[in-house]
Formats: structure tokens, sequence, C-alpha cells
């Protein structure tokens, strides 16, 4: 298999199977499991080394085939003389432009040249927007695989006149995460014809990869899927509840002989004297935390609450002080709320307290999926128990997507913030506080 050295002895088995599956193969990749950073990468590294042919490379964003990009980069020299990326530049982060068609057709002026810059290039790679606008390249080189990321997020009508152009295709993405957004209701995208319901495709809004994971486990096809069950990412005690209530138990730090796996097991740093507040104590004493906040009975829209953004402001002021800062070094802090209006509220109190925030993002969970930081803080604003339906993103299986992919972007620590009574009405976030409070 090459030099796969750097894999756990699980990433390298699921990698052959990557490999020689005969017609897909399914990889489920949880947070932080490496499935870009790792998988993807040995997975191009190997076909790029120990054959001749043209791979294809797609995800559902920019962000995602910049991520593409450092894997393939990090390959070394010859991977990077030998990758194109499809796109635009105003998509493209700056470290790749070089590696852009347009760039490296830059002076050519014949088809002749085109097809040159083309054909002495082996992978490519691009969003499936972009390969869309550039159908012609299927025409140009010959592809026997593609592998695409983000595939939990991609609706099947996108792919069905693709995949078929390939030998084999590698599907990549995580369904129990965020999926495509469908602004049709279930009703209207339900599937009614007697023989696509036999082959399990339900609903439109579904992802080919979630229904042909389910298929694959309940036909026990178990060459054309598996399950990447080491993270490296979360500390182990903020694995513990996404990992047991979204992840079926499944979820696991990395083995003890990884240097990575000491950091997931280490206690907090040395505690800070003379706390004040509750919370200090808290969040000096647990990685995982729950604060309860008053409703904001001010709030117009009641997508506000300025208790929460108040009791923010304290966090980040006690994160960013001094002595903490010497405690645990540098780190990152990351906040996370399901509405504009409450964004603007924390960057208002942010900004009257004296707060730095560039270098804290404030944003909704869809727009943090895919990214992490080592603080993650977490405003609910819950003002009224209708809010609770828009809260919650629930799969077919009952897992919360949006509070799976809001927990499961700390690295270090993660602190919710919400009303206490209005959250334990519902069952997930009542497994939640209790689990914060031990």
């Amino acid at each position: 298999m090459g030099d796969i050295g750097q894999l756990t002895e699980e990433q390298q088995r699921i990698l052959q199977k990557m490999l020689f599956a005969p017609d897909y193969f399914l990889l489920w990749g949880p947070p932080g499991t490496g499935k870009t950073s790792q998988m993807l990468r040995h997975f191009a590294k190997w076909i790029f080394e120990n054959t001749d042919e043209n791979l294809l490379l797609l995800a559902y964003t920019n962000r995602a085939v910049d991520e593409i990009c450092e894997a393939l980069e990090s390959i070394g020299p010859a991977v990077k003389d030998a990758y194109l990326r499809i796109g635009s530049r105003y998509s493209t982060s700056e470290q790749f432009e070089n590696q852009l068609l347009t760039s490296k057709i830059a002076g050519v002026t014949t088809r002749k040249g085109l097809l040159e810059v083309v054909g002495r290039h082996r992978i490519f790679v691009s969003t499936l927007a972009s390969l869309s606008n550039n159908q012609e390249l299927l025409k140009l080189k010959k592809f026997r695989r593609v592998a695409i990321d983000e595939a939990s997020q991609i609706l099947e009508p996108v792919l069905a006149g693709l995949l078929p152009q390939f030998e084999q295709f590698v599907l990549i993405g995580d369904h129990k995460q965020l999926p495509a957004v469908v602004v049709q209701p279930p009703e209207a995208s339900a599937v009614t014809d007697e023989k696509l319901l036999g082959i399990g495709l339900q609903n439109l809004r579904n992802s080919l990869f979630e229904r042909l994971f389910r298929r694959c486990t309940e036909q026990g096809w178990h060459w054309a899927y598996d399950l990447l069950s080491h993270q490296g990412r979360m500390h182990e005690d903020i694995m513990r509840f996404p990992g047991e209530h979204f992840y079926e138990g499944k979820l696991r730090i990395l083995p003890a002989d990884t240097p990575v796996s000491q950091k997931q097991t280490a206690p907090l740093a040395a505690q800070l004297a003379d706390s004040p507040h509750d919370w200090q104590r808290m969040v000096q004493r647990q990685r995982f935390v729950f604060l309860n906040t008053p409703i904001d009975r001010q709030s117009p829209s009641r997508k506000t609450n300025r208790h929460e953004a108040e009791l923010l402001a304290q966090l980040v002021k006690f994160f960013q002080s001094p002595q903490f800062s010497i405690l645990n070094s540098q780190f990152s802090i990351g906040i996370i709320t399901p509405y504009r209006a409450q964004i603007a509220q924390i960057q208002e109190v942010m900004q009257r307290e004296g707060i730095d925030c560039a270098s804290i993002t404030i944003d909704t969970v869809e727009r943090y999926q895919g990214g992490a930081r080592d603080i993650i803080l977490i405003s609910l604003c819950t003002n009224a128990a209708s809010q609770m339906e828009t809260l919650i993103s629930l799969s077919e299986e009952g897992v919360d997507r949006k509070l799976n992919v809001a927990l499961t972007r700390a690295r270090e620590q993660v602190v919710v913030v919400g009303n206490e009574e209005l959250l334990m009405r519902n069952e997930i976030y009542r497994r939640l506080i209790e689990w914060a409070r031990g």
C-alpha cells in the first residue's frame, strides 16, 4: 500500500476498501475523523503514485475544495504540479489561485495549447457547480474514478446524471450533520413510486449518500461502506455526549499510542483562585458546561436575548483574561447562535464591553459546519416554546443535526447558554442539560 504509516490501523483498513471497492464506496466520517486531511489525501496519493489514472475530486462548497487542495499539496511538489482546479479566483483561497485552470492557461491562445495544459494534469478538483459549467472536461479527459466530499449535503438528483460516467465513485460525508437546504416541504418532495420506494428512495430531499448508506447497512453490503470511528478534534469530555446520543457510541478518541490522544484525555489547566461567580467555577472545572439564562421579555422579535449576549461577553472576557491565557496558551473562540439578530446583539454587547471581536467568529450553525475552534460558546436564544421547532433539525433517525454540528465544533471546551425551563421540554436538550450537570 505504499507510504501509509501516518494512518491508524482502522484508517489503513478502510483505505484499502476505498481503493478496491468494485463500484462505489461510502465513507462515513464524523467530525474530526480526518476524512479529507487523511483519507482523501491518501486515496489520491495512492492513485497518483501507483497508477496512471486521472482522478476527479469534487465537493459541495469552495471551502471544502480549498481543504482538498491543501491535502493534495501536503503530499509533495510532484502532486502540486499534477493537479488543476476548476473555478473562479473570487471563490478560491489566495494560496491556491496558481492552481486554477484560468491561471495555468494564461497566455495560451490556441486550442492545442489548452489541450496540452489539460493533458499534462492528472488530478482535477472542483465544486459540483463549477464542474457543471465545464462539462467539456469529461470529454477531454477519461476519469475512471471520482471522489465527492461533503456528499451528505448533495441531493440525489444532482448526482444521478454524473456518477454513471465513472467506473467507481467514492462518496464521503456524515448524514448526521446538516443536510442539503431544501425549501420545499417534505410532502412536496415525497416519492410515491413503488419501485423507487423499493430501493429506499423515499424523499428527494435526502442525499444519495444517506439513502445508499442505509441501503448498504440493511442489506449487509459491508464491502461498500465503512465508518471512521477515531476522531482527533474533540477532547474526550466533549466527545462523549454527541458520541453517545448521535453516533450510537461508535465515536472514540485516537488510539493511546498517538500524541493527540494524550491531549484528548488531559485534565483542565490549574484552577484559578477566588472566582466570584458560579459560572466561572463551572468553566474551570468542566469542559462541557450548560448555563441557565432568563427569557428576554423585552426582545421585539424573540430572536434576541440580551441576558445571553451579556453572559457571553463575560465568558469571552474570562477566557481572554491574562491568567486564563497563561494557563491555556493560545486558543480560538467561536460563538454559535441561531439568529442573525442575536449575532448583531452579541456584537453590540461585545463592542460596549471593549472586547476585540476580530479573532472571534460569531455565526449560525449552518455556516460553522466544517469549521472548528478551541472554545465554542452556544447562545440558543430561547425566549418562547415555539422557537424550539426552528432550533431543532431532526434526521429520519431522530438525530438533532443542528445540535450535533454545534457541539462538535469545539476542541477543548464548550459552553451552552439558554433558558433551562424551555429547553427541558425537549427530550434531547433535557438530556444535554442533565449530562452537563453530571
